[in-house]
């Protein structure tokens, strides 16, 4: 039930409020058990939370593998649950080894940990992040000096002392434990928004648009989708003509070809992008597909700057950004090419990393769907000092569930985080563009099509901008150690 109601703090329901009650109820469960149970429980728990929140991978993609389909959430589930055993048998140790008061700060600093490792790395799944989960609610300053893990950490550490005291609540040292745990987080709170920098950005100087052509998967993916992707991204740009945007951002593969192909067919269109960037006098980003050394298709934006001659071996853009983190087992199947030989495995995508050897034209940083998700990539991106991040994402492979709004909020954590503003162009939804203090500025509606106009300016970042989130995984891991290593069998 608490597994359950962890979930419920993500869209759609959006009950950020009843987070640390349902980790209070699951972190009291895991200090109760012995290590192996605890184990086997957390197992179970994270089985439950991870499930519910995957249930929109199939939304599209199930279709494709037919009575196949529950794999997708959960076999999903069954690979992220080993974090929550990992934080259930730490605090199931801290109950039996620490001193008493130590106990919840144990535990918390084992959840934090365990979805910082679960969310790093090629293989990292950043998703139903509770730091995510909270981004609109008054603890969302932290971001901007601890990141989302800070968030986490500040839900956590008054759910466990909460968890810890429901345990023995005659125990006054838990009970003065529990309030100071919530005191805390309430003056970190406080503190974190009085000097959050991004309370006083400068007014946004530099006009900036996104186009949402609101064209469902199905219809994208068919013989004349392509067609109606052309007409309709190619018009809706032009329109914006009188609005004078800098740049214009479409979102990802809206365009299913390979612009690169030396076919003449494919050099006229990218010739026909080039134009229409001259034509609105504006640097125009192009989602579409992009063929790496001859070898598989990467995931691409084409960059048409009409103030920069194209290059001929790039269809007529300035540059290509290509994807560099991909998702696996959706957009590619690691390890060896028979691996594709499987069951319903010829369904997975056969994209390949990209490697850029530029990530950011003039002040602009592009980030391709999954990896706007992560905050160790989006933090590695500011070695350029970018003032504009780009999210160019295809949520239309997941309807109206509740992905496309837990993407969504993600633009806001990366524009906290990094202390930047985020233009943000979804194929259908959400559009929109966010300000370093993580408001939107602008945004559309989950759907049709739409336009976004709006003002960019000068970055506003916190201390976390500067220290990226292996500090607070190193600081989570020291919580963790010393407590256990000094404490006693009780």
């Amino acid at each position: 039930m608490c597994a359950f109601g962890l979930h419920l703090a993500f869209p759609r329901t959006g009950w950020w409020w009843l987070s640390p009650f349902a980790l209070a109820g699951l972190i009291a469960s895991w200090c109760s058990l012995t290590p192996r149970s605890a184990a086997l429980v957390g197992y179970a728990s994270g089985l439950v939370f991870f499930a519910f929140g995957f249930t929109w991978f199939g939304e599209t993609a199930g279709a494709l593998l037919g009575p196949a389909a529950p794999i997708l959430d959960i076999g999903g589930a069954a690979i992220e649950a080993p974090a929550f055993a990992f934080a259930a048998v730490i605090a199931s140790f801290a109950a039996r080894r620490c001193d008493v008061r130590s106990v919840p700060l144990v535990a918390a600093a084992a959840y934090t940990l365990a979805e910082y490792l679960r969310s790093s790395g090629t293989w990292g799944c950043p998703l139903e992040q509770i730091g995510l989960a909270l981004i609109d609610s008054p603890l969302r300053p932290l971001a901007a000096f601890a990141g989302v893990y800070g968030i986490t950490f500040a839900v956590a550490l008054p759910a466990a002392a909460l968890g810890w005291w429901l345990l023995d609540s005659r125990d006054p040292r838990r009970g003065i434990t529990a309030a100071a745990a919530w005191l805390a987080v309430i003056v970190c709170a406080s503190l974190a928004w009085s000097f959050w920098p991004a309370r006083h950005f400068a007014p946004p100087a530099r006009r900036v648009a996104a186009v949402q052509g609101g064209i469902a998967q199905t219809l994208k993916m068919s013989r004349t989708g392509f067609a109606v992707a052309i007409d309709r991204y190619t018009a809706m740009t032009r329109a914006l003509r009188a609005a004078h945007p800098s740049l214009v951002l479409w979102p990802e593969t809206v365009i299913t070809t390979d612009l690169n192909n030396p076919a003449p067919a494919a050099r006229a269109l990218g010739a026909k992008f080039a134009e229409l960037a001259h034509e609105i006098d504006a640097t125009l980003y192009v989602g579409s597909l992009a063929r790496i050394g001859g070898q598989r298709l990467a995931n691409a934006l084409y960059i048409y700057d009409p103030h920069v001659p194209g290059l001929a071996q790039y269809a007529g853009a300035r540059a290509i950004y290509g994807k560099e983190q991909l998702v696996p087992m959706a957009e590619y199947i690691p390890g060896p090419d028979w691996v594709r030989t499987l069951p319903y495995a010829d369904q997975v995508g056969a994209y390949t990393p990209a490697i850029n050897t530029v990530e950011t034209i003039d002040g602009a940083t592009p980030l391709i769907c999954w990896e706007s998700l992560f905050g160790d990539i989006a933090h590695a991106r500011l070695r350029d000092n970018p003032s504009l991040l780009l999210i160019a994402t295809d949520d239309a492979w997941f309807g109206t569930t509740e992905f496309p709004y837990e993407h969504a909020m993600a633009a806001s954590l990366r524009a906290v985080e990094t202390g930047r503003w985020v233009l943000r162009a979804g194929a259908t939804g959400i559009s929109g563009i966010v300000a370093p203090d993580g408001d939107w500025t602008v945004r559309t509606t989950l759907g049709g099509p739409a336009t976004v106009v709006g003002d960019v300016g000068a970055p506003a970042p916190g201390p976390y901008a500067a220290l990226g989130p292996l500090p607070v995984a190193v600081v989570l891991a020291f919580i963790i150690l010393i407590p256990l290593v000094a404490g006693k069998r009780s």
